[in-house]
C-alpha cells in the first residue's frame, strides 16, 4: 500500500481509499474490509446515505469486532444540495451513531446548497471541530471559484479551511454528471490550481466506472444498459483515444488497462488518492495491482494529451 499524510491528522492515509456504497451483506462485506486491512488499506470512505445508512452500521459493526478504533481513518460524508450549515452537526451525529464512533477522522460534505455562502460551512464545520466531533473536514462536488472563495473566507476570518476536494477525477473525463450536482476537476485550470496549491484531492469514480476494463462479448451483453447509461459519461471520441493509449501503456508494463488509468490518477503533482468501490476481493485485488506501477513522466504526459 501507498500512503499520503494530511497535516492536523496524525494518521497516515492509505492513496486507495475503499468505498462502502455497494455492501448488500454484513458477511460479504466483513470479508472485503478484511481483506483490505490485510493488504495495508486503513482509510474507509463513508456516507450517510449508502444504502439508507446499513454500511455505515455495517462498517462500525466490523471496527467494533476487530478493535480499530485507533488503527483505521474513518471517512464520514453527510448533507444534500439542500442542506443548511446549521444541520450538518445533527447529520455526522446520525452518522457517528451509526459507526458507533464518538468522531470522525475526515467529515466531507457529500453535497451543500450553492445557494448558502460557502462561508457558512466554513464556519458550521470549524464549529463542529472544536466540539471535537471531527479532526479535519474537506467538500465534495465544488467548483474551483468557489472552492478559492472558502479559503479567502478562511483567511480573512481566522477559520480553519477545507482540506480536502472530493470531486470526480478520472483518466476519462466525465463528459456528463453521473448525478445531478455531480462535479469533476478534470480540466485544465482546476487541476494547475490543485497543483499550485498542493491542495488534497479524493477522487471518487477514480476508474471511470470500469471504462477501462476490458470485457467480452457475454459481459457486454449482459452489462448493456449500464453500458448505454456510460455513454453519455465517458464514452466520447476523447476518452476512447485515452482508452487506447492505456491499453497500448499496459503491454510495455505487463498490466491491465485499469491499472494504468488508476495508477495515473494516484500519481499527480498534487496529494491525488483514489477512492474505488468493488463489490468483493476480487474486484479489490484487480484496482490494488495498479499500485505496482510506477509510470514515467513521459507516459503520464502521453496519457494526458489528446
Amino acid at each position: 500500500m501507498l500512503f499520503g499524510e494530511i497535516t492536523g491528522l496524525e494518521k497516515k492515509i492509505s492513496k486507495i481509499i475503499l468505498g462502502n456504497d455497494k455492501q448488500k451483506k454484513y458477511s460479504s462485506a466483513s470479508k472485503l474490509w478484511d481483506f483490505y486491512y490485510e493488504n495495508g488499506g486503513n482509510t474507509f470512505d463513508n456516507s450517510i446515505y449508502y444504502r439508507s445508512g446499513e454500511s455505515e452500521k455495517f462498517l462500525g459493526k466490523w471496527i467494533k469486532s476487530r478493535g480499530l478504533e485507533e488503527n483505521i481513518v474513518l471517512i464520514s460524508k453527510v448533507g444534500e444540495e439542500r442542506s443548511k450549515p446549521s444541520e450538518i452537526l445533527s447529520l455526522l451525529q446520525i452518522s457517528l451513531e451509526r459507526l458507533q464512533s464518538n468522531i470522525a477522522d475526515i467529515l466531507i460534505l457529500h453535497h451543500h446548497n450553492k445557494q448558502v455562502p460557502i462561508g457558512e460551512y466554513v464556519d458550521a464545520l470549524n464549529d463542529i471541530k472544536s466540539l471535537g466531533k471531527i479532526k479535519l473536514f474537506g467538500i465534495s462536488n465544488i467548483s474551483k471559484e468557489r472552492f478559492d472563495e472558502s479559503l479567502k473566507w478562511s483567511k480573512k476570518n481566522n477559520k480553519i479551511p477545507f482540506s480536502i476536494i472530493n470531486n470526480q477525477f478520472s483518466l476519462a473525463k466525465m463528459e456528463k454528471p453521473l448525478w445531478p450536482d455531480c462535479l469533476s476537476i478534470s480540466d485544465y485550470d482546476y487541476i494547475k490550481y490543485l497543483e499550485n496549491n498542493k491542495i488534497t484531492h479524493f477522487a471518487w469514480s477514480s476508474q471511470a466506472r470500469g471504462f477501462f476494463i476490458k470485457e467480452n462479448f457475454i459481459q457486454k451483453l449482459l452489462k448493456r444498459k449500464f453500458h448505454r447509461y456510460l455513454k453519455d459519461c465517458f464514452n466520447n471520441s476523447e476518452n476512447i483515444k485515452k482508452r487506447k493509449k492505456a491499453e497500448e501503456l499496459s503491454y510495455k508494463y505487463n498490466c491491465s488497462s485499469n491499472d494504468i488509468a488508476l495508477s495515473w490518477v494516484l500519481d499527480q503533482k498534487f496529494p491525488s488518492y483514489a477512492i474505488i468501490g468493488p463489490k468483493n476481493k476480487s474486484e479489490l485485488r484487480f484496482s490494488m495491482n495498479s499500485l505496482n506501477i510506477m509510470l514515467s513522466d513521459e507516459d503520464k504526459k502521453y496519457l494526458s494529451r489528446i
